[in-house]
């Protein structure tokens, strides 16, 4: 009966603030960067960050030997990922219920697709894989899953902001600035990408540059990803209350 209540109020109201800042949140930093940082210094083969994928590291192929440091790295971090969404959930949703809600699940959705990436390690090229995209598709559905849970939060968050009372303003508001830090470069990196892809015919120098092989490489953007989606949690533990009002508990 403990048990059920106590599973009960993790899904539903998420860990207690503590827990997230004491246990999670360093849970996930060193599991996931550090174990890939061992992944890479044990690599067979020179890893250049900015230039290869993080794949490339959970791939058997390239490291016979060691992939599964990178494999259940990723694995083990969706799945401490979970508690997150709860959490957030459960402190925003007083404001916009059905839009926090999705974002939640969106962000769980993401969590999720993260944990079957680390565990399907196909190579989309060699191998005998039935399914030689599987891994290269969740990776990326992942990817996108989180991104647009955060952003979904995001909004929540400032429509929470606006409509609060003055006493919750204040720790809101350093929250609203936190995720905006993080998604609004996010967003102008994204519109960049789709101007530069639009104007593929023109001669504009500007869009050129753009448009720059160099400037996508899909390794450097992951990095960067990986350490938004982590600040992003940070910045949700640190900055959102550790009770839920009971305003909250009724909505």
């Amino acid at each position: 009966m403990l048990v059920n209540r106590f599973l009960l109020d993790l899904l539903s109201k998420g860990p207690k603030r503590q827990n997230l800042l004491n246990a999670l949140i360093p849970a996930i930093f060193v599991v996931y960067f550090g174990c890939l940082a061992a992944a890479i210094r044990l690599s067979p083969e020179a890893y250049d960050w900015r230039r290869k994928s993080i794949s490339w590291l959970l791939y058997p192929r390239n490291d016979p030997s060691f992939h599964f440091f990178a494999s259940l790295a990723v694995a083990i971090t969706g799945l401490l990922m979970v508690p997150f969404a709860a959490y957030i959930r459960a402190r925003l949703r007083s404001a916009s219920i059905i839009f926090t809600n999705l974002g939640a699940l969106t962000l769980n959705l993401g969590a999720l697709l993260l944990i079957l990436a680390g565990l399907i390690v196909s190579h989309p090229y060699a191998g005998k894989a039935r399914f030689p995209w599987l891994h290269e598709t969740l990776a990326r559905g992942a990817a996108f899953a989180l991104g647009i849970g955060m952003l979904m939060l995001w909004l929540s968050a400032i429509r929470t902001w606006f409509t609060s009372s003055t006493k919750g303003a204040l720790r809101l508001r350093t929250l609203v600035i936190a995720w905006s830090l993080l998604l609004i470069p996010a967003i102008l990196v994204i519109v960049l990408r789709l101007l530069a892809y639009a104007a593929r015919g023109w001669s504009s120098a500007v869009f050129w540059a753009i448009e720059n092989r160099n400037l996508w490489h899909l390794g450097f953007w992951e990095w960067i990803g990986s350490g938004a989606v982590f600040l992003f949690l940070l910045s949700s533990a640190l900055f959102l209350p550790d009770h839920v009002s009971e305003k909250e508990k009724r909505g």
